[in-house]
C-alpha cells in the first residue's frame, strides 16, 4: 500500500481522532484511481477495520463518467473532441459528468460507523465542507433538495458535483470541485442529466485559479475531523 509512509507524531487530541490516510495524485488516469479505491475497500471489509479510512485527492486526465443512473442520452454530441475522450461507466451514484484538468476531485474511503451509519450525515458533511470553501473564497453556495452537488447563489450553477458508492457500509468515490478546469467540456453532455442547471467554477465566478490553495484549505478542514497522515 503506498499510503502507509509515516505516522509522524500524535498528540493526545489526535489520538481521539479516526484516521485518515491522505494521498494526492496528480494527473492520474481514472481507471488507476477506481482499482485503488477497490483495493482498499477490499482490505477494509477483510479486515473488518473501522479505524483505517482513505482519502484520495486527485486531478485527472480528461473522462467522462456515466454513473448508475445514468442515460446515455445525456451524451449529446460528437465531435473530433468529444470522441477522443474515454467514456467510463462507474459504480457510483449520479449521472454522467467530466473530470479533467484544473478539476479538484477527492475520493472518500471511509467507514459510515463515522457518521452512526447515516448517508445523510456525510452527505452534509461533504456539502458543508465545499459550501465552507467556497465562502472562503467569497462565493455563497447552497445544496438543492434531492439533487446532488453544490450551486453557486449568484447564478444557480453547479459548482461541484456529488457521487456515492456504498458496499457493506463502506463509501467510495466522493465529490469534484470545479476551480479552474475548462468548462467547455461539459458543453458536449447534460451534466448529472439536468437541463435547468449550468455548470460554473471558482474562477468563473472569483476569477479564483489555485488549485494547490483550494487543495491545502481542504486539507485543513478535513485534518479537523481525523487524524490525517500523509
Amino acid at each position: 500500500m503506498i499510503f502507509f509512509s509515516s505516522f509522524g507524531r500524535r498528540t493526545m487530541n489526535d489520538l481521539n481522532k479516526p484516521l485518515g490516510f491522505f494521498q494526492d495524485s496528480i494527473f492520474q488516469d481514472y481507471k488507476f484511481l477506481d482499482r485503488l479505491q477497490k483495493e482498499i475497500l477490499d482490505i477494509k471489509m477483510k479486515y473488518f477495520n473501522k479505524k483505517y479510512n482513505f482519502i484520495i485527492c486527485a486531478e485527472h486526465n480528461h473522462v467522462y463518467t456515466i454513473g448508475r443512473n445514468s442515460k446515455f442520452t445525456n451524451l449529446l454530441m460528437f465531435s473530433n473532441t468529444y470522441k477522443k475522450i474515454p467514456i467510463l461507466k462507474v459504480a457510483r451514484g449520479g449521472d454522467v459528468t467530466y473530470h479533467g484538468s484544473g478539476q479538484l476531485v477527492c475520493y472518500l474511503i471511509l467507514d459510515l460507523f463515522l457518521f452512526n451509519y447515516d448517508i445523510n450525515l456525510l452527505l452534509r458533511f461533504i456539502e458543508n465542507i465545499i459550501i465552507y470553501i467556497l465562502l472562503k473564497y467569497k462565493i455563497l453556495s447552497f445544496r438543492i433538495i434531492n439533487q446532488a452537488g453544490i450551486f453557486d447563489y449568484c447564478h444557480f450553477k453547479k459548482i461541484c458535483s456529488i457521487g456515492l458508492k456504498i458496499r457493506n457500509y463502506i463509501t467510495r468515490h466522493g465529490f469534484s470541485l470545479n476551480i479552474n478546469n475548462n468548462l467547455n467540456y461539459y458543453n458536449y453532455i447534460r451534466p448529472c442529466g439536468i437541463n435547468k442547471y449550468g455548470i460554473t467554477s471558482l474562477y468563473t465566478e472569483n476569477n479564483f485559479s489555485f488549485y494547490i490553495k483550494i487543495k491545502s484549505l481542504l486539507n485543513n478542514i478535513l485534518s479537523s475531523f481525523f487524524n490525517l497522515i500523509y
